[in-house]
């Protein structure tokens, strides 16, 4: 197996374009941080928000994850680099000594406090690890032994600590394998190793995925934190335990076999779970598979993915005022990020910057490029673990969300970035302030009748994960009311077009909403929304939206922000949407079935109304004037009017 530290031998005279190109990106992120760094500091003011640990974990963030950045870059410049390369990092290079040694100093004000148990200063410490190890000759190697001692001192207040039963228990591994090999380890610090890793084991599924721990859930971390950490784990400190070291290496091959599938053809991933203003560092561990000699993947689709999935994010306006990352998806929107968020988290995204680990002769950097699956053409993935179905039409990339979910202890980070029905790319979601509400696109949500608090889709029973369909089982309440409504969802798809069914149980009167995509645009004047009865549309001038009572529903409605008198914005895309809603109103011990057609696409044509043709039981049939005809046929399928 190969290492992630490479040794690129005497420097270039040229290097491929697309390397060149990488470079570049790493230095344009680089460059106003650089210009935050003041001499006798160890943090950067990044404006953004504070977070709920402290003063101390967020000017350490400020630290921490700009070195892992700026460690990329510069082990890229051994390959290749101009003067004003050379300039830049090596003030960087400069204050990043300085301030590790003023951070780490207790008798200095700029001291960051010692770790302690389910610190944030865990996290850090541990990403820390990996900046140093990878710009070791040009940072640590250039410390004093008495420097070097304070370091490690001040990295030994997080031995013993507690570590939240998820992919944190990586960093206590991760600081500890770097005490040991700087001569401060002992005994225990292997015993307690092997533990966790035995405590980590235990959290994965299968096909790649793993549970992250405490938080029960599936989503983009499975790629970014636990593919990532665990690679760089065998690269750094796993020559003695080769069998850990292909059994990890051998999930992350499975995973990435699949993980092609997530991202659209514009490289665009859709934005799911918690932490997504990370944005870019989706491809994490694409790079990382590819320099360590593990990756299933073709090093030209490799490439296609990282390249397309980073300019898709720098094309758009993800600065703030300074110039650095913002807080946000497509552009700077502090709202929609979890609490535990300060304004240096974003950098988070310098994982993605792995690429530049390889030499500009790998493959990597000249073979011809491969397409990602939803540039080709359309397919449905079903992928039982995390209990999703992966669907790539027209480009776009959508996750049907059969059963993932977040910790009933975390609903803070917010339910609705798990609960959701689905998600696609180019439409993104709402989001709510209150915690006592939940947006009312893209599922089914309940109220009572009188009620402030809107009951979304959160724990769910997956019952059937398929390529061509789904089923699941879950609650609209919770137990603090005791308000409690029943739900089997089953749903079927064709091309951008999804037939969704509801059996509903209502223990209380209440109202039912369900919600199409949420529609966004920067420019409120371009939303354009029409209503025909029971069916609503909208267009942004690139996108469109439809929804479409089948049976069952008794009203619609709609969930807009058309100008900033409407309210505080709440899409992650763009300050203004619009959202269809079918409403139905139940009484207590009613059953229901409430069944529609909900549309998102770029072909207008294709948008229009189906005919519901047959609702006979067991075989439905529809027809339309784009996409022809369209049965279903299932056993579950009752006969209705």
């Amino acid at each position: 197996m190969e290492t992630l530290i490479k040794d690129f031998g005497p420097k270039r005279d040229s290097v491929p374009e697309d390397y060149r190109w990488w470079q570049n990106q790493a230095k344009d992120l680089m460059s106003p941080l650089i210009k935050l760094m003041v001499d006798g500091k160890a943090s950067m003011p990044i404006e953004g928000m504070a977070s709920d640990h402290d003063e101390n974990a967020d000017r350490l963030e400020s630290f921490a994850r700009p070195l892992l950045l700026w460690a990329h870059w510069q082990k890229s410049l051994e390959a290749y680099s101009d003067g004003d390369d050379d300039a830049l990092s090596s003030t960087a290079r400069d204050w990043f000594r300085k301030g590790l040694l003023a951070g780490t100093d207790p008798k200095s004000p700029e001291f960051w406090g010692h770790s302690a148990n389910f610190h944030q200063h865990s996290v850090e410490m541990g990403l820390m690890v990996i900046g140093l190890e990878l710009s070791r000759e040009h940072l640590w190697s250039t410390l004093s032994d008495s420097e070097k001692d304070q370091v490690l001192l001040w990295l030994e207040s997080d031995v013993g600590n507690g570590h939240h039963w998820n992919n944190h228990m990586f960093f206590g591994i991760l600081v500890m394998e770097f005490l040991v090999r700087e001569g401060r380890g002992h005994d225990v610090y292997r015993l307690v190793i092997d533990r966790w890793f035995e405590e980590l084991d235990g959290m994965y599924a299968s096909e790649g995925w793993y549970m992250d721990g405490m938080n029960q859930a599936f989503d983009f971390y499975n790629a970014y934190a636990w593919h990532y950490y665990s690679l760089w784990w065998i690269s750094l400190y796993g020559e003695n335990n080769p069998e850990r070291c292909q059994r990890w290496s051998e999930r992350c091959d499975r995973f990435l076999q699949d993980y092609p599938h997530f991202f659209a053809a514009s490289g665009e991933h859709p934005g799911f779970g918690r932490s997504i203003t990370y944005r870019f560092n989706a491809t994490a561990p694409i790079g990382l598979a590819q320099a360590l000699g593990v990756s299933p993947l073709d090093p030209g689709l490799s490439r296609s993915l990282c390249q397309r999935n980073l300019k898709f994010f720098m094309d758009k306006p993800v600065a703030q005022s300074q110039g650095c990352l913002s807080l946000g998806w497509y552009d700077e929107f502090i709202d929609m990020v979890e609490v535990y968020s300060c304004g240096g988290s974003t950098y988070w995204a310098g994982k993605a910057f792995a690429p530049l680990l390889l030499a500009p002769e790998d493959p990597f950097w000249s073979n011809e490029e491969v397409t990602c699956p939803a540039a080709k053409g359309d397919s449905s993935l079903a992928m039982k673990p995390p209990s999703l179905v992966v669907r790539n039409t027209n480009g776009e990339v959508e996750i049907v969300n059969v059963g993932s979910q977040i910790a009933s202890t975390n609903t803070r980070f917010g339910p609705y970035k798990w609960g959701l029905l689905s998600y696609k790319s180019s439409y993104g979601f709402t989001i709510v302030r209150d915690g006592e509400l939940y947006p009312l696109d893209s599922g089914l949500t309940a109220q009572a009748p009188d009620g402030k608090v809107v009951y979304g889709r959160h724990y769910t029973a997956p019952a059937i994960v398929a390529p061509e369909r789904m089923a699941c089982l879950y609650s609209l309440g919770r137990k603090f009311e005791q308000f409690q409504v029943s739900v089997e969802t089953r749903m079927w798809w064709k091309g951008d077009w999804q037939l969704i069914v509801h059996r509903c149980i209502a223990k209380q009167d209440s109202v039912l909403r369900h919600g199409s995509y949420a529609l966004s645009s920067e420019d409120a004047a371009k939303l354009k929304g029409s209503q025909d009865g029971l069916t609503g549309q909208a267009w942004n001038g690139d996108h469109g939206i439809a929804l479409q009572a089948v049976s069952g529903f008794e009203s619609h409605a709609v969930d807009s922000r058309l100008s900033e008198a409407d309210g505080l914005r709440r899409h992650i895309q763009a300050p203004f949407h619009i959202t269809h809603l079918l409403e139905k109103k139940m009484k207590a011990g009613e059953e229901a079935w409430l069944v529609a057609l909900s549309w998102a696409g770029k072909e207008r044509a294709e948008g229009v109304p189906w005919n519901v043709d047959s609702l006979a039981d067991g075989h439905w049939r529809f027809s339309h004037d784009n996409l022809g005809k369209w049965g279903v046929e299932d056993a579950f399928l009752p006969k209705l009017d």
